[in-house]
């Protein structure tokens, strides 16, 4: 049996915790007395990157693109995207007019990296556009998920260590990361007690 890990809130899931690996490339270790919690580490880096954009964005700091990515628009996606350029800004995205109905992209917040920015900017337009030329607070939300779908790490790929101590440090930092915009849990832990009585050790 497994069971969420403890609100932030009664206390800190991850003090005295130590990084001991990673499992099947998708799941963090950590050690902490007589337990073993399992993070989610997309769950929780998707978590961290949401509860940023919802704090105000991605910050001012941005890469820019070694090779500017054209994306093109229909009219209205187009004229709706020059009009909210600011907000493009703040999920992280500098881009300019392309001329015609084209929008190039020129630099991006470092998490975005590895992000598919095109897509991103495609979904921002489709949400101002239904809400009347402006982002609806729903409408952001929504997107803000596919933005840290998309820019955080991936399951089932390797993530070397001191990443991986990084990120559960960012979680320690966060304080409301207990579950990842879709719902699903970002820590679980077993007790040394569970895990004993499975192996035999408890008579």
């Amino acid at each position: 049996p497994v069971q969420p890990a403890p609100s932030a809130t009664a206390r800190d899931p991850y003090e005295g915790a130590r990084v001991i690996g990673e499992l099947f490339e998708t799941y963090i270790l950590l050690e902490r007395a007589n337990e073993l919690l399992l993070v989610d580490k997309h769950a929780a880096h998707e978590r961290l990157l949401f509860n940023r954009l919802k704090a105000g964005g991605m910050g001012e700091e941005r890469q820019m693109l070694l090779q500017p990515i054209p994306v093109q628009l229909s009219p209205e996606e187009h004229g709706v995207l020059l009009e909210n350029l600011p907000l493009l800004e703040q999920v992280g995205i500098e881009a300019e007019d392309f001329g015609g109905e084209d929008l190039l992209i020129r630099g991006a917040a470092p998490i975005l990296a590895q992000a598919d920015l095109p897509a991103i900017v495609t979904e921002l337009a489709a949400k101002l556009l239904q809400g009347g030329g402006r982002g609806l607070p729903e409408q952001l939300e929504e997107l803000y998920h596919t933005i840290a779908c998309r820019a955080a790490v991936k399951a089932h790929d390797h993530t070397p260590m001191p990443t991986l101590q990084e990120l559960i440090q960012l979680l320690r930092e966060d304080g409301d990361a207990q579950h990842c915009p879709h719902g699903r849990p970002v820590c679980i832990r077993m007790s040394r007690y569970e895990i004993e009585k499975k192996f035999g050790r408890l008579g």
